[in-house]
């Protein structure tokens, strides 16, 4: 075949194979295989085994031109990589793979020291890795052959060693400057800002995209606009400079967003690789889902990251966080947790990783929201330590917010202030994240802090809105059966009432998620004192909150309803007993938990069957291990016990362990 002139050794090999001309995003997407000829000979079958390239017509018999159907690297691809991979020394493997995790340029005393090793050491299975072309040597830096082997190594490696191989990177990459190789590209960025900006023209970090990210959702949409004015603009610059309009409309909550949202998907609908269409579906998904619309957000939600699933990947990364904000509101923590991984592995392989803060802010809530503060405050110490080319300014004060609700869960108040003020600070300055975050935490403080009139002042001035705004519901399961109590203790049955009318209509909108039914019945069994109800919560909510302060009322209820002078089972009430009673409370399994709080309540071993989905012969089973381990003998000792180590439940003291210990990095002392 003769060669057209300009074409490059790239496009022969592709050209040769397929039996037509490459567009110009085909001939760029190559470029991955880092010009290695075979794995270019595996891309191009790859790409017509599994359709990923059409052929358009020229039209009047011109020859055809294959155009990318998804930016996705085919199987055969992978899979070749790693038959080479698994034909290397176990060191070597051990090298590339570590190596992996600093992305696709790093530096030789990094590996050695996530493997806690000397650089001399590395020299042998370096060498393999060279002499096999896995990695080639820069001037000041190592770096990985192409970004398809970069891609396969990675996925060769088990998810909770990536997991944790990318905690060490990321810790790593906190304690040095970059490397002497990646400071040009450092300096492409305009002074005072802390972006990543590269050329107008659509490239991967454009000018308008890096803005909104830096927080200046004003001047990215001003940037974008000016794009979309000039004349004779790629494809890829117009689709880049729509994503960031309508994600800037958005952040700023601009009507502008609906209407670009709408007319991009309306002209063109949603196809594969689209990154302005998969913004605009993000979008609307995000408004949706703020207004208690589940169903519709989550669905659009899911589109979006299905459509942006083989786009660059700091345009993926807005689908796959906010499907998992969604997720993680639900209670489904694996898949969102899961996403993040993804989009994080994504940016990390990169020539330059970048924007890695923004997954770690998002994955602070996550553990936030599961009851793991110890992680969360390291997840969100990390989202605000980063630099340069890592942060993500935007989403600052969401992880100082992290750290506030943290801390005031660990009971250090002084330190959630000032987080909170930090938050606040940082969201004076630009635009954030939207979340009802950032009132929540001062909610808590105002009422530790100044007690429950403060709060109610606060409700009904500057967040008056709160009581009544659905996302509160959603993204923070406990908050209704926490202002419940609120209105109790300051004696007001509007607010009772606004709370009460918003998450009953929010359920019933939703029936098809049990978290926000949950979240209704917790509630309305404050509100009319049913102990059966509160134990139901105990039972079955997945949010330690709202477990929590389920087990508090229930206790107060119990000791409400004990007779005068009764006293749980002997010698307990003393320090102790109580003591003792705990330890042995803490032995029961989760089913005898279960158990015991139902039989605490009244219920038969007939009706707790139908709730734990049992037979009643096995609840009668476990009924009895239960009397054993606490000592027992009665339903009406196990009440007493229940009642006792409830009120000794505080809301905010779990297992120290899982709560972790100790100050987040970047407090200040």
């Amino acid at each position: 075949m003769p060669r057209p002139p300009g074409e490059d050794a790239d496009e022969r090999v592709l050209q040769y194979i397929l039996g037509a001309a490459l567009d110009h995003e085909l001939i760029d997407f190559a470029a991955g295989a880092g010009g290695n000829p075979q794995l270019l000979a595996e891309l191009a079958l790859g790409l017509a085994e599994e359709g990923l390239v059409r052929e358009v017509s020229g039209g009047r018999g011109v020859n055809g031109t294959l155009k990318l159907v998804s930016r996705r690297t085919p199987r055969r691809v992978l899979e070749f990589v790693v038959c080479r991979l698994n034909d290397l020394s176990a060191s070597c493997q051990q090298f590339l793979k570590v190596a992996a995790a600093l992305g696709k340029s790093f530096r030789l005393e990094d590996v050695a020291g996530l493997l806690d090793r000397s650089s001399g050491t590395l020299l042998s299975p370096l060498d393999e890795a060279m002499a096999s072309g896995f990695v080639v040597a820069a001037e000041h830096q190592l770096a990985f052959q192409s970004d398809f082997v970069l891609e396969a190594i990675i996925e060769s490696i088990p998810a909770p060693a990536r997991d944790a191989l990318r905690r060490e990177a990321m810790s790593l990459s906190r304690r040095r400057t970059p490397a002497y190789g990646q400071r040009p590209w450092l300096a492409e960025r305009p002074s005072g800002s802390s972006g990543i900006v590269k050329d107008e023209a659509g490239g991967a970090c454009s000018r308008a995209h890096s803005l909104i990210m830096n927080g200046d959702a004003a001047a990215g949409v001003r940037a974008a606009e000016r794009v979309l004015a000039s004349p004779g603009i790629s494809l890829a610059a117009r689709l880049d400079a729509e994503a960031s309009l309508v994600l800037g409309y958005h952040l700023l909550g601009r009507a502008e967003a609906e209407i670009a949202s709408e007319r991009i998907l309306r002209e063109r609908g949603a196809g594969p690789g689209d990154i302005a269409a998969a913004m605009a579906l993000t979008a609307r998904s995000n408004v949706l889902w703020r207004t208690g619309r589940l169903s519709e957000g989550l669905k659009l939600g899911r589109n979006a990251v299905r459509l942006s699933e083989h786009a660059h990947p700091v345009w993926c990364l807005h689908s796959q966080l906010a499907l998992a904000g969604k997720l993680v509101s639900l209670r489904e923590f694996d898949a969102a947790e899961t996403l993040i991984d993804d989009a994080e592995a994504a940016l990390r392989g990169l020539p330059v990783p970048v924007w890695t803060a923004a997954c770690a802010a998002v994955r602070a809530r996550l553990f936030l929201q599961s009851g793991r503060i110890g992680d969360a405050r390291r997840e969100a110490a990390l989202a605000i330590a980063a630099e340069e080319r890592d942060a993500v300014p935007m989403l600052g004060p969401l992880a100082y917010s992290v750290l506030s609700t943290a801390s005031f869960y660990m009971e250090d108040l002084p330190a959630a202030i000032e987080y909170l003020q930090r938050a606040h600070t940082a969201a004076a300055s630009q635009v954030v994240l939207d979340s009802v975050q950032y009132a929540w935490a001062e909610m808590l403080i105002a009422v530790k802090k100044e007690g429950p009139s403060e709060a109610a002042q606060l409700l009904s001035g500057k967040y008056s809105h709160l009581p009544t705004q659905r996302s509160l519901y959603i993204e923070v399961p406990s908050a209704a059966a926490f202002l419940v109590l609120l209105a109790r203790d300051v004696g007001d049955s509007d607010l009772e009432y606004s709370v009460l009318r918003t998450v009953d209509g929010l359920a019933e909108d939703n029936p098809d998620f049990p978290i926000i039914g949950l979240t209704a019945m917790h509630a309305n069994a404050l509100a009319n004192s049913a102990s059966a109800a509160l134990a139901l919560i105990i039972v079955q909510s997945p949010d330690p909150i709202s477990v929590a302060l389920a087990t508090e009322e229930l206790a107060k209820l119990y000791a409400a309803k004990a007779p005068a002078g009764a006293r749980p089972v002997a010698s307990a009430h003393s320090e102790e007993g109580t003591s003792r009673l705990a330890t042995r409370w803490s032995a029961l399994s989760d089913m005898e938990h279960r158990i015991a709080y139902l039989v605490s309540v009244g219920l038969t071993n007939r009706q707790i069957a139908k709730q734990v989905h049992l037979s009643a012969h096995t609840v009668n089973y476990h009924l009895r291990k239960v009397y054993k381990k606490l000592d027992i003998n009665t339903r009406v000792e196990l009440a007493n016990a229940a009642a006792m180590y409830s009120s000794r439940a505080a809301v905010y003291s779990m297992d120290e362990e899982k709560w972790g210990s100790g100050r987040a990095d970047g407090r200040a002392g």
